[in-house]
């Protein structure tokens, strides 16, 4: 399989293991304030959910991904528990057609089960679309994702008063390769946050020393991703 922008990182044991790590599409956010001026401190774009354009980019990942084999072989899929980031990781790893179904189905079908992880959700504090919705409330819309290890059922983490600082969102990125790493699976998805995906990256890079090329600590693009392979010895 050719994995795009795979890049060997050296931790630390001779096992490996891919990591494809991937943006959520475009948001409804994301419009607001890059192309329309709202600020984001407003309470409209709490939690915000996909765009039309950003439901047409998880239908081209979702068929990029299955033409090249990925899906058959990603055994886990974890992601943020924001509402985009839950849109695009059923819209890539389900598809259109399988919204809603039951955990029963998505193992009779052998798709890789989709966890929701509150340590991958994006640099949190202050804007409200960082700010996610009821963990009840979400699991009625999202029953096909794993909620069980969120701990509290609304947003205990989001502070209005104040953003969550950046070497603060790329310690909990490395705490979270960690936490990856002790799983036994061998091939994960992961859908997160552009903010999160930089700075867990440029942790690797700047604080464990792993030698990363520019290309992979810039910016991901919405619902851009960037497969890694990583060795820890």
């Amino acid at each position: 399989m050719d994995l795009c922008g795979t890049q060997m990182l050296r931790l630390s044991s001779p096992h490996f293991k891919t990591l494809h790590l991937v943006r959520h599409a475009q948001g409804v956010h994301n419009i607001a304030l890059e192309e329309k001026g709202e600020k984001p401190e407003s309470e409209k774009l709490f939690d915000a959910h996909l765009s039309p354009k950003g439901l047409q980019q998880v239908s081209e990942r979702r068929n990029q991904i299955l033409e090249s084999g990925l899906l058959n072989t990603v055994e886990l899929v974890i992601t943020s528990p924001l509402c985009r980031a839950m849109e695009t990781s059923i819209g890539i790893f389900r598809g259109q057609g399988y919204v809603n179904i039951s955990e029963d189905f998505a193992k009779a079908n052998n798709f890789p089960p989709i966890v929701a992880l509150e340590i991958c959700r994006e640099r949190m504090g202050l804007y409200p679309c960082d700010r996610r919705a009821s963990i009840s409330t979400r699991r009625t819309f999202f029953p096909e994702i794993d909620f069980t290890m969120i701990e509290s059922d609304e947003d205990a983490l989001w502070q209005d008063k104040e953003r969550e600082k950046l070497e603060d969102v790329a310690t909990r990125g490395l705490h979270f390769v960690k936490w990856l790493w002790e799983r036994p699976e061998k091939e994960i998805a992961i859908v997160s946050h552009g903010i999160f995906l930089q700075q867990t990256l440029c942790a690797l890079h700047g604080k464990v020393g792993i030698p990363l090329e520019d290309s992979l600590l810039t910016r991901f693009a919405n619902c851009e991703l960037r497969s890694i392979r990583i060795e820890k010895r």
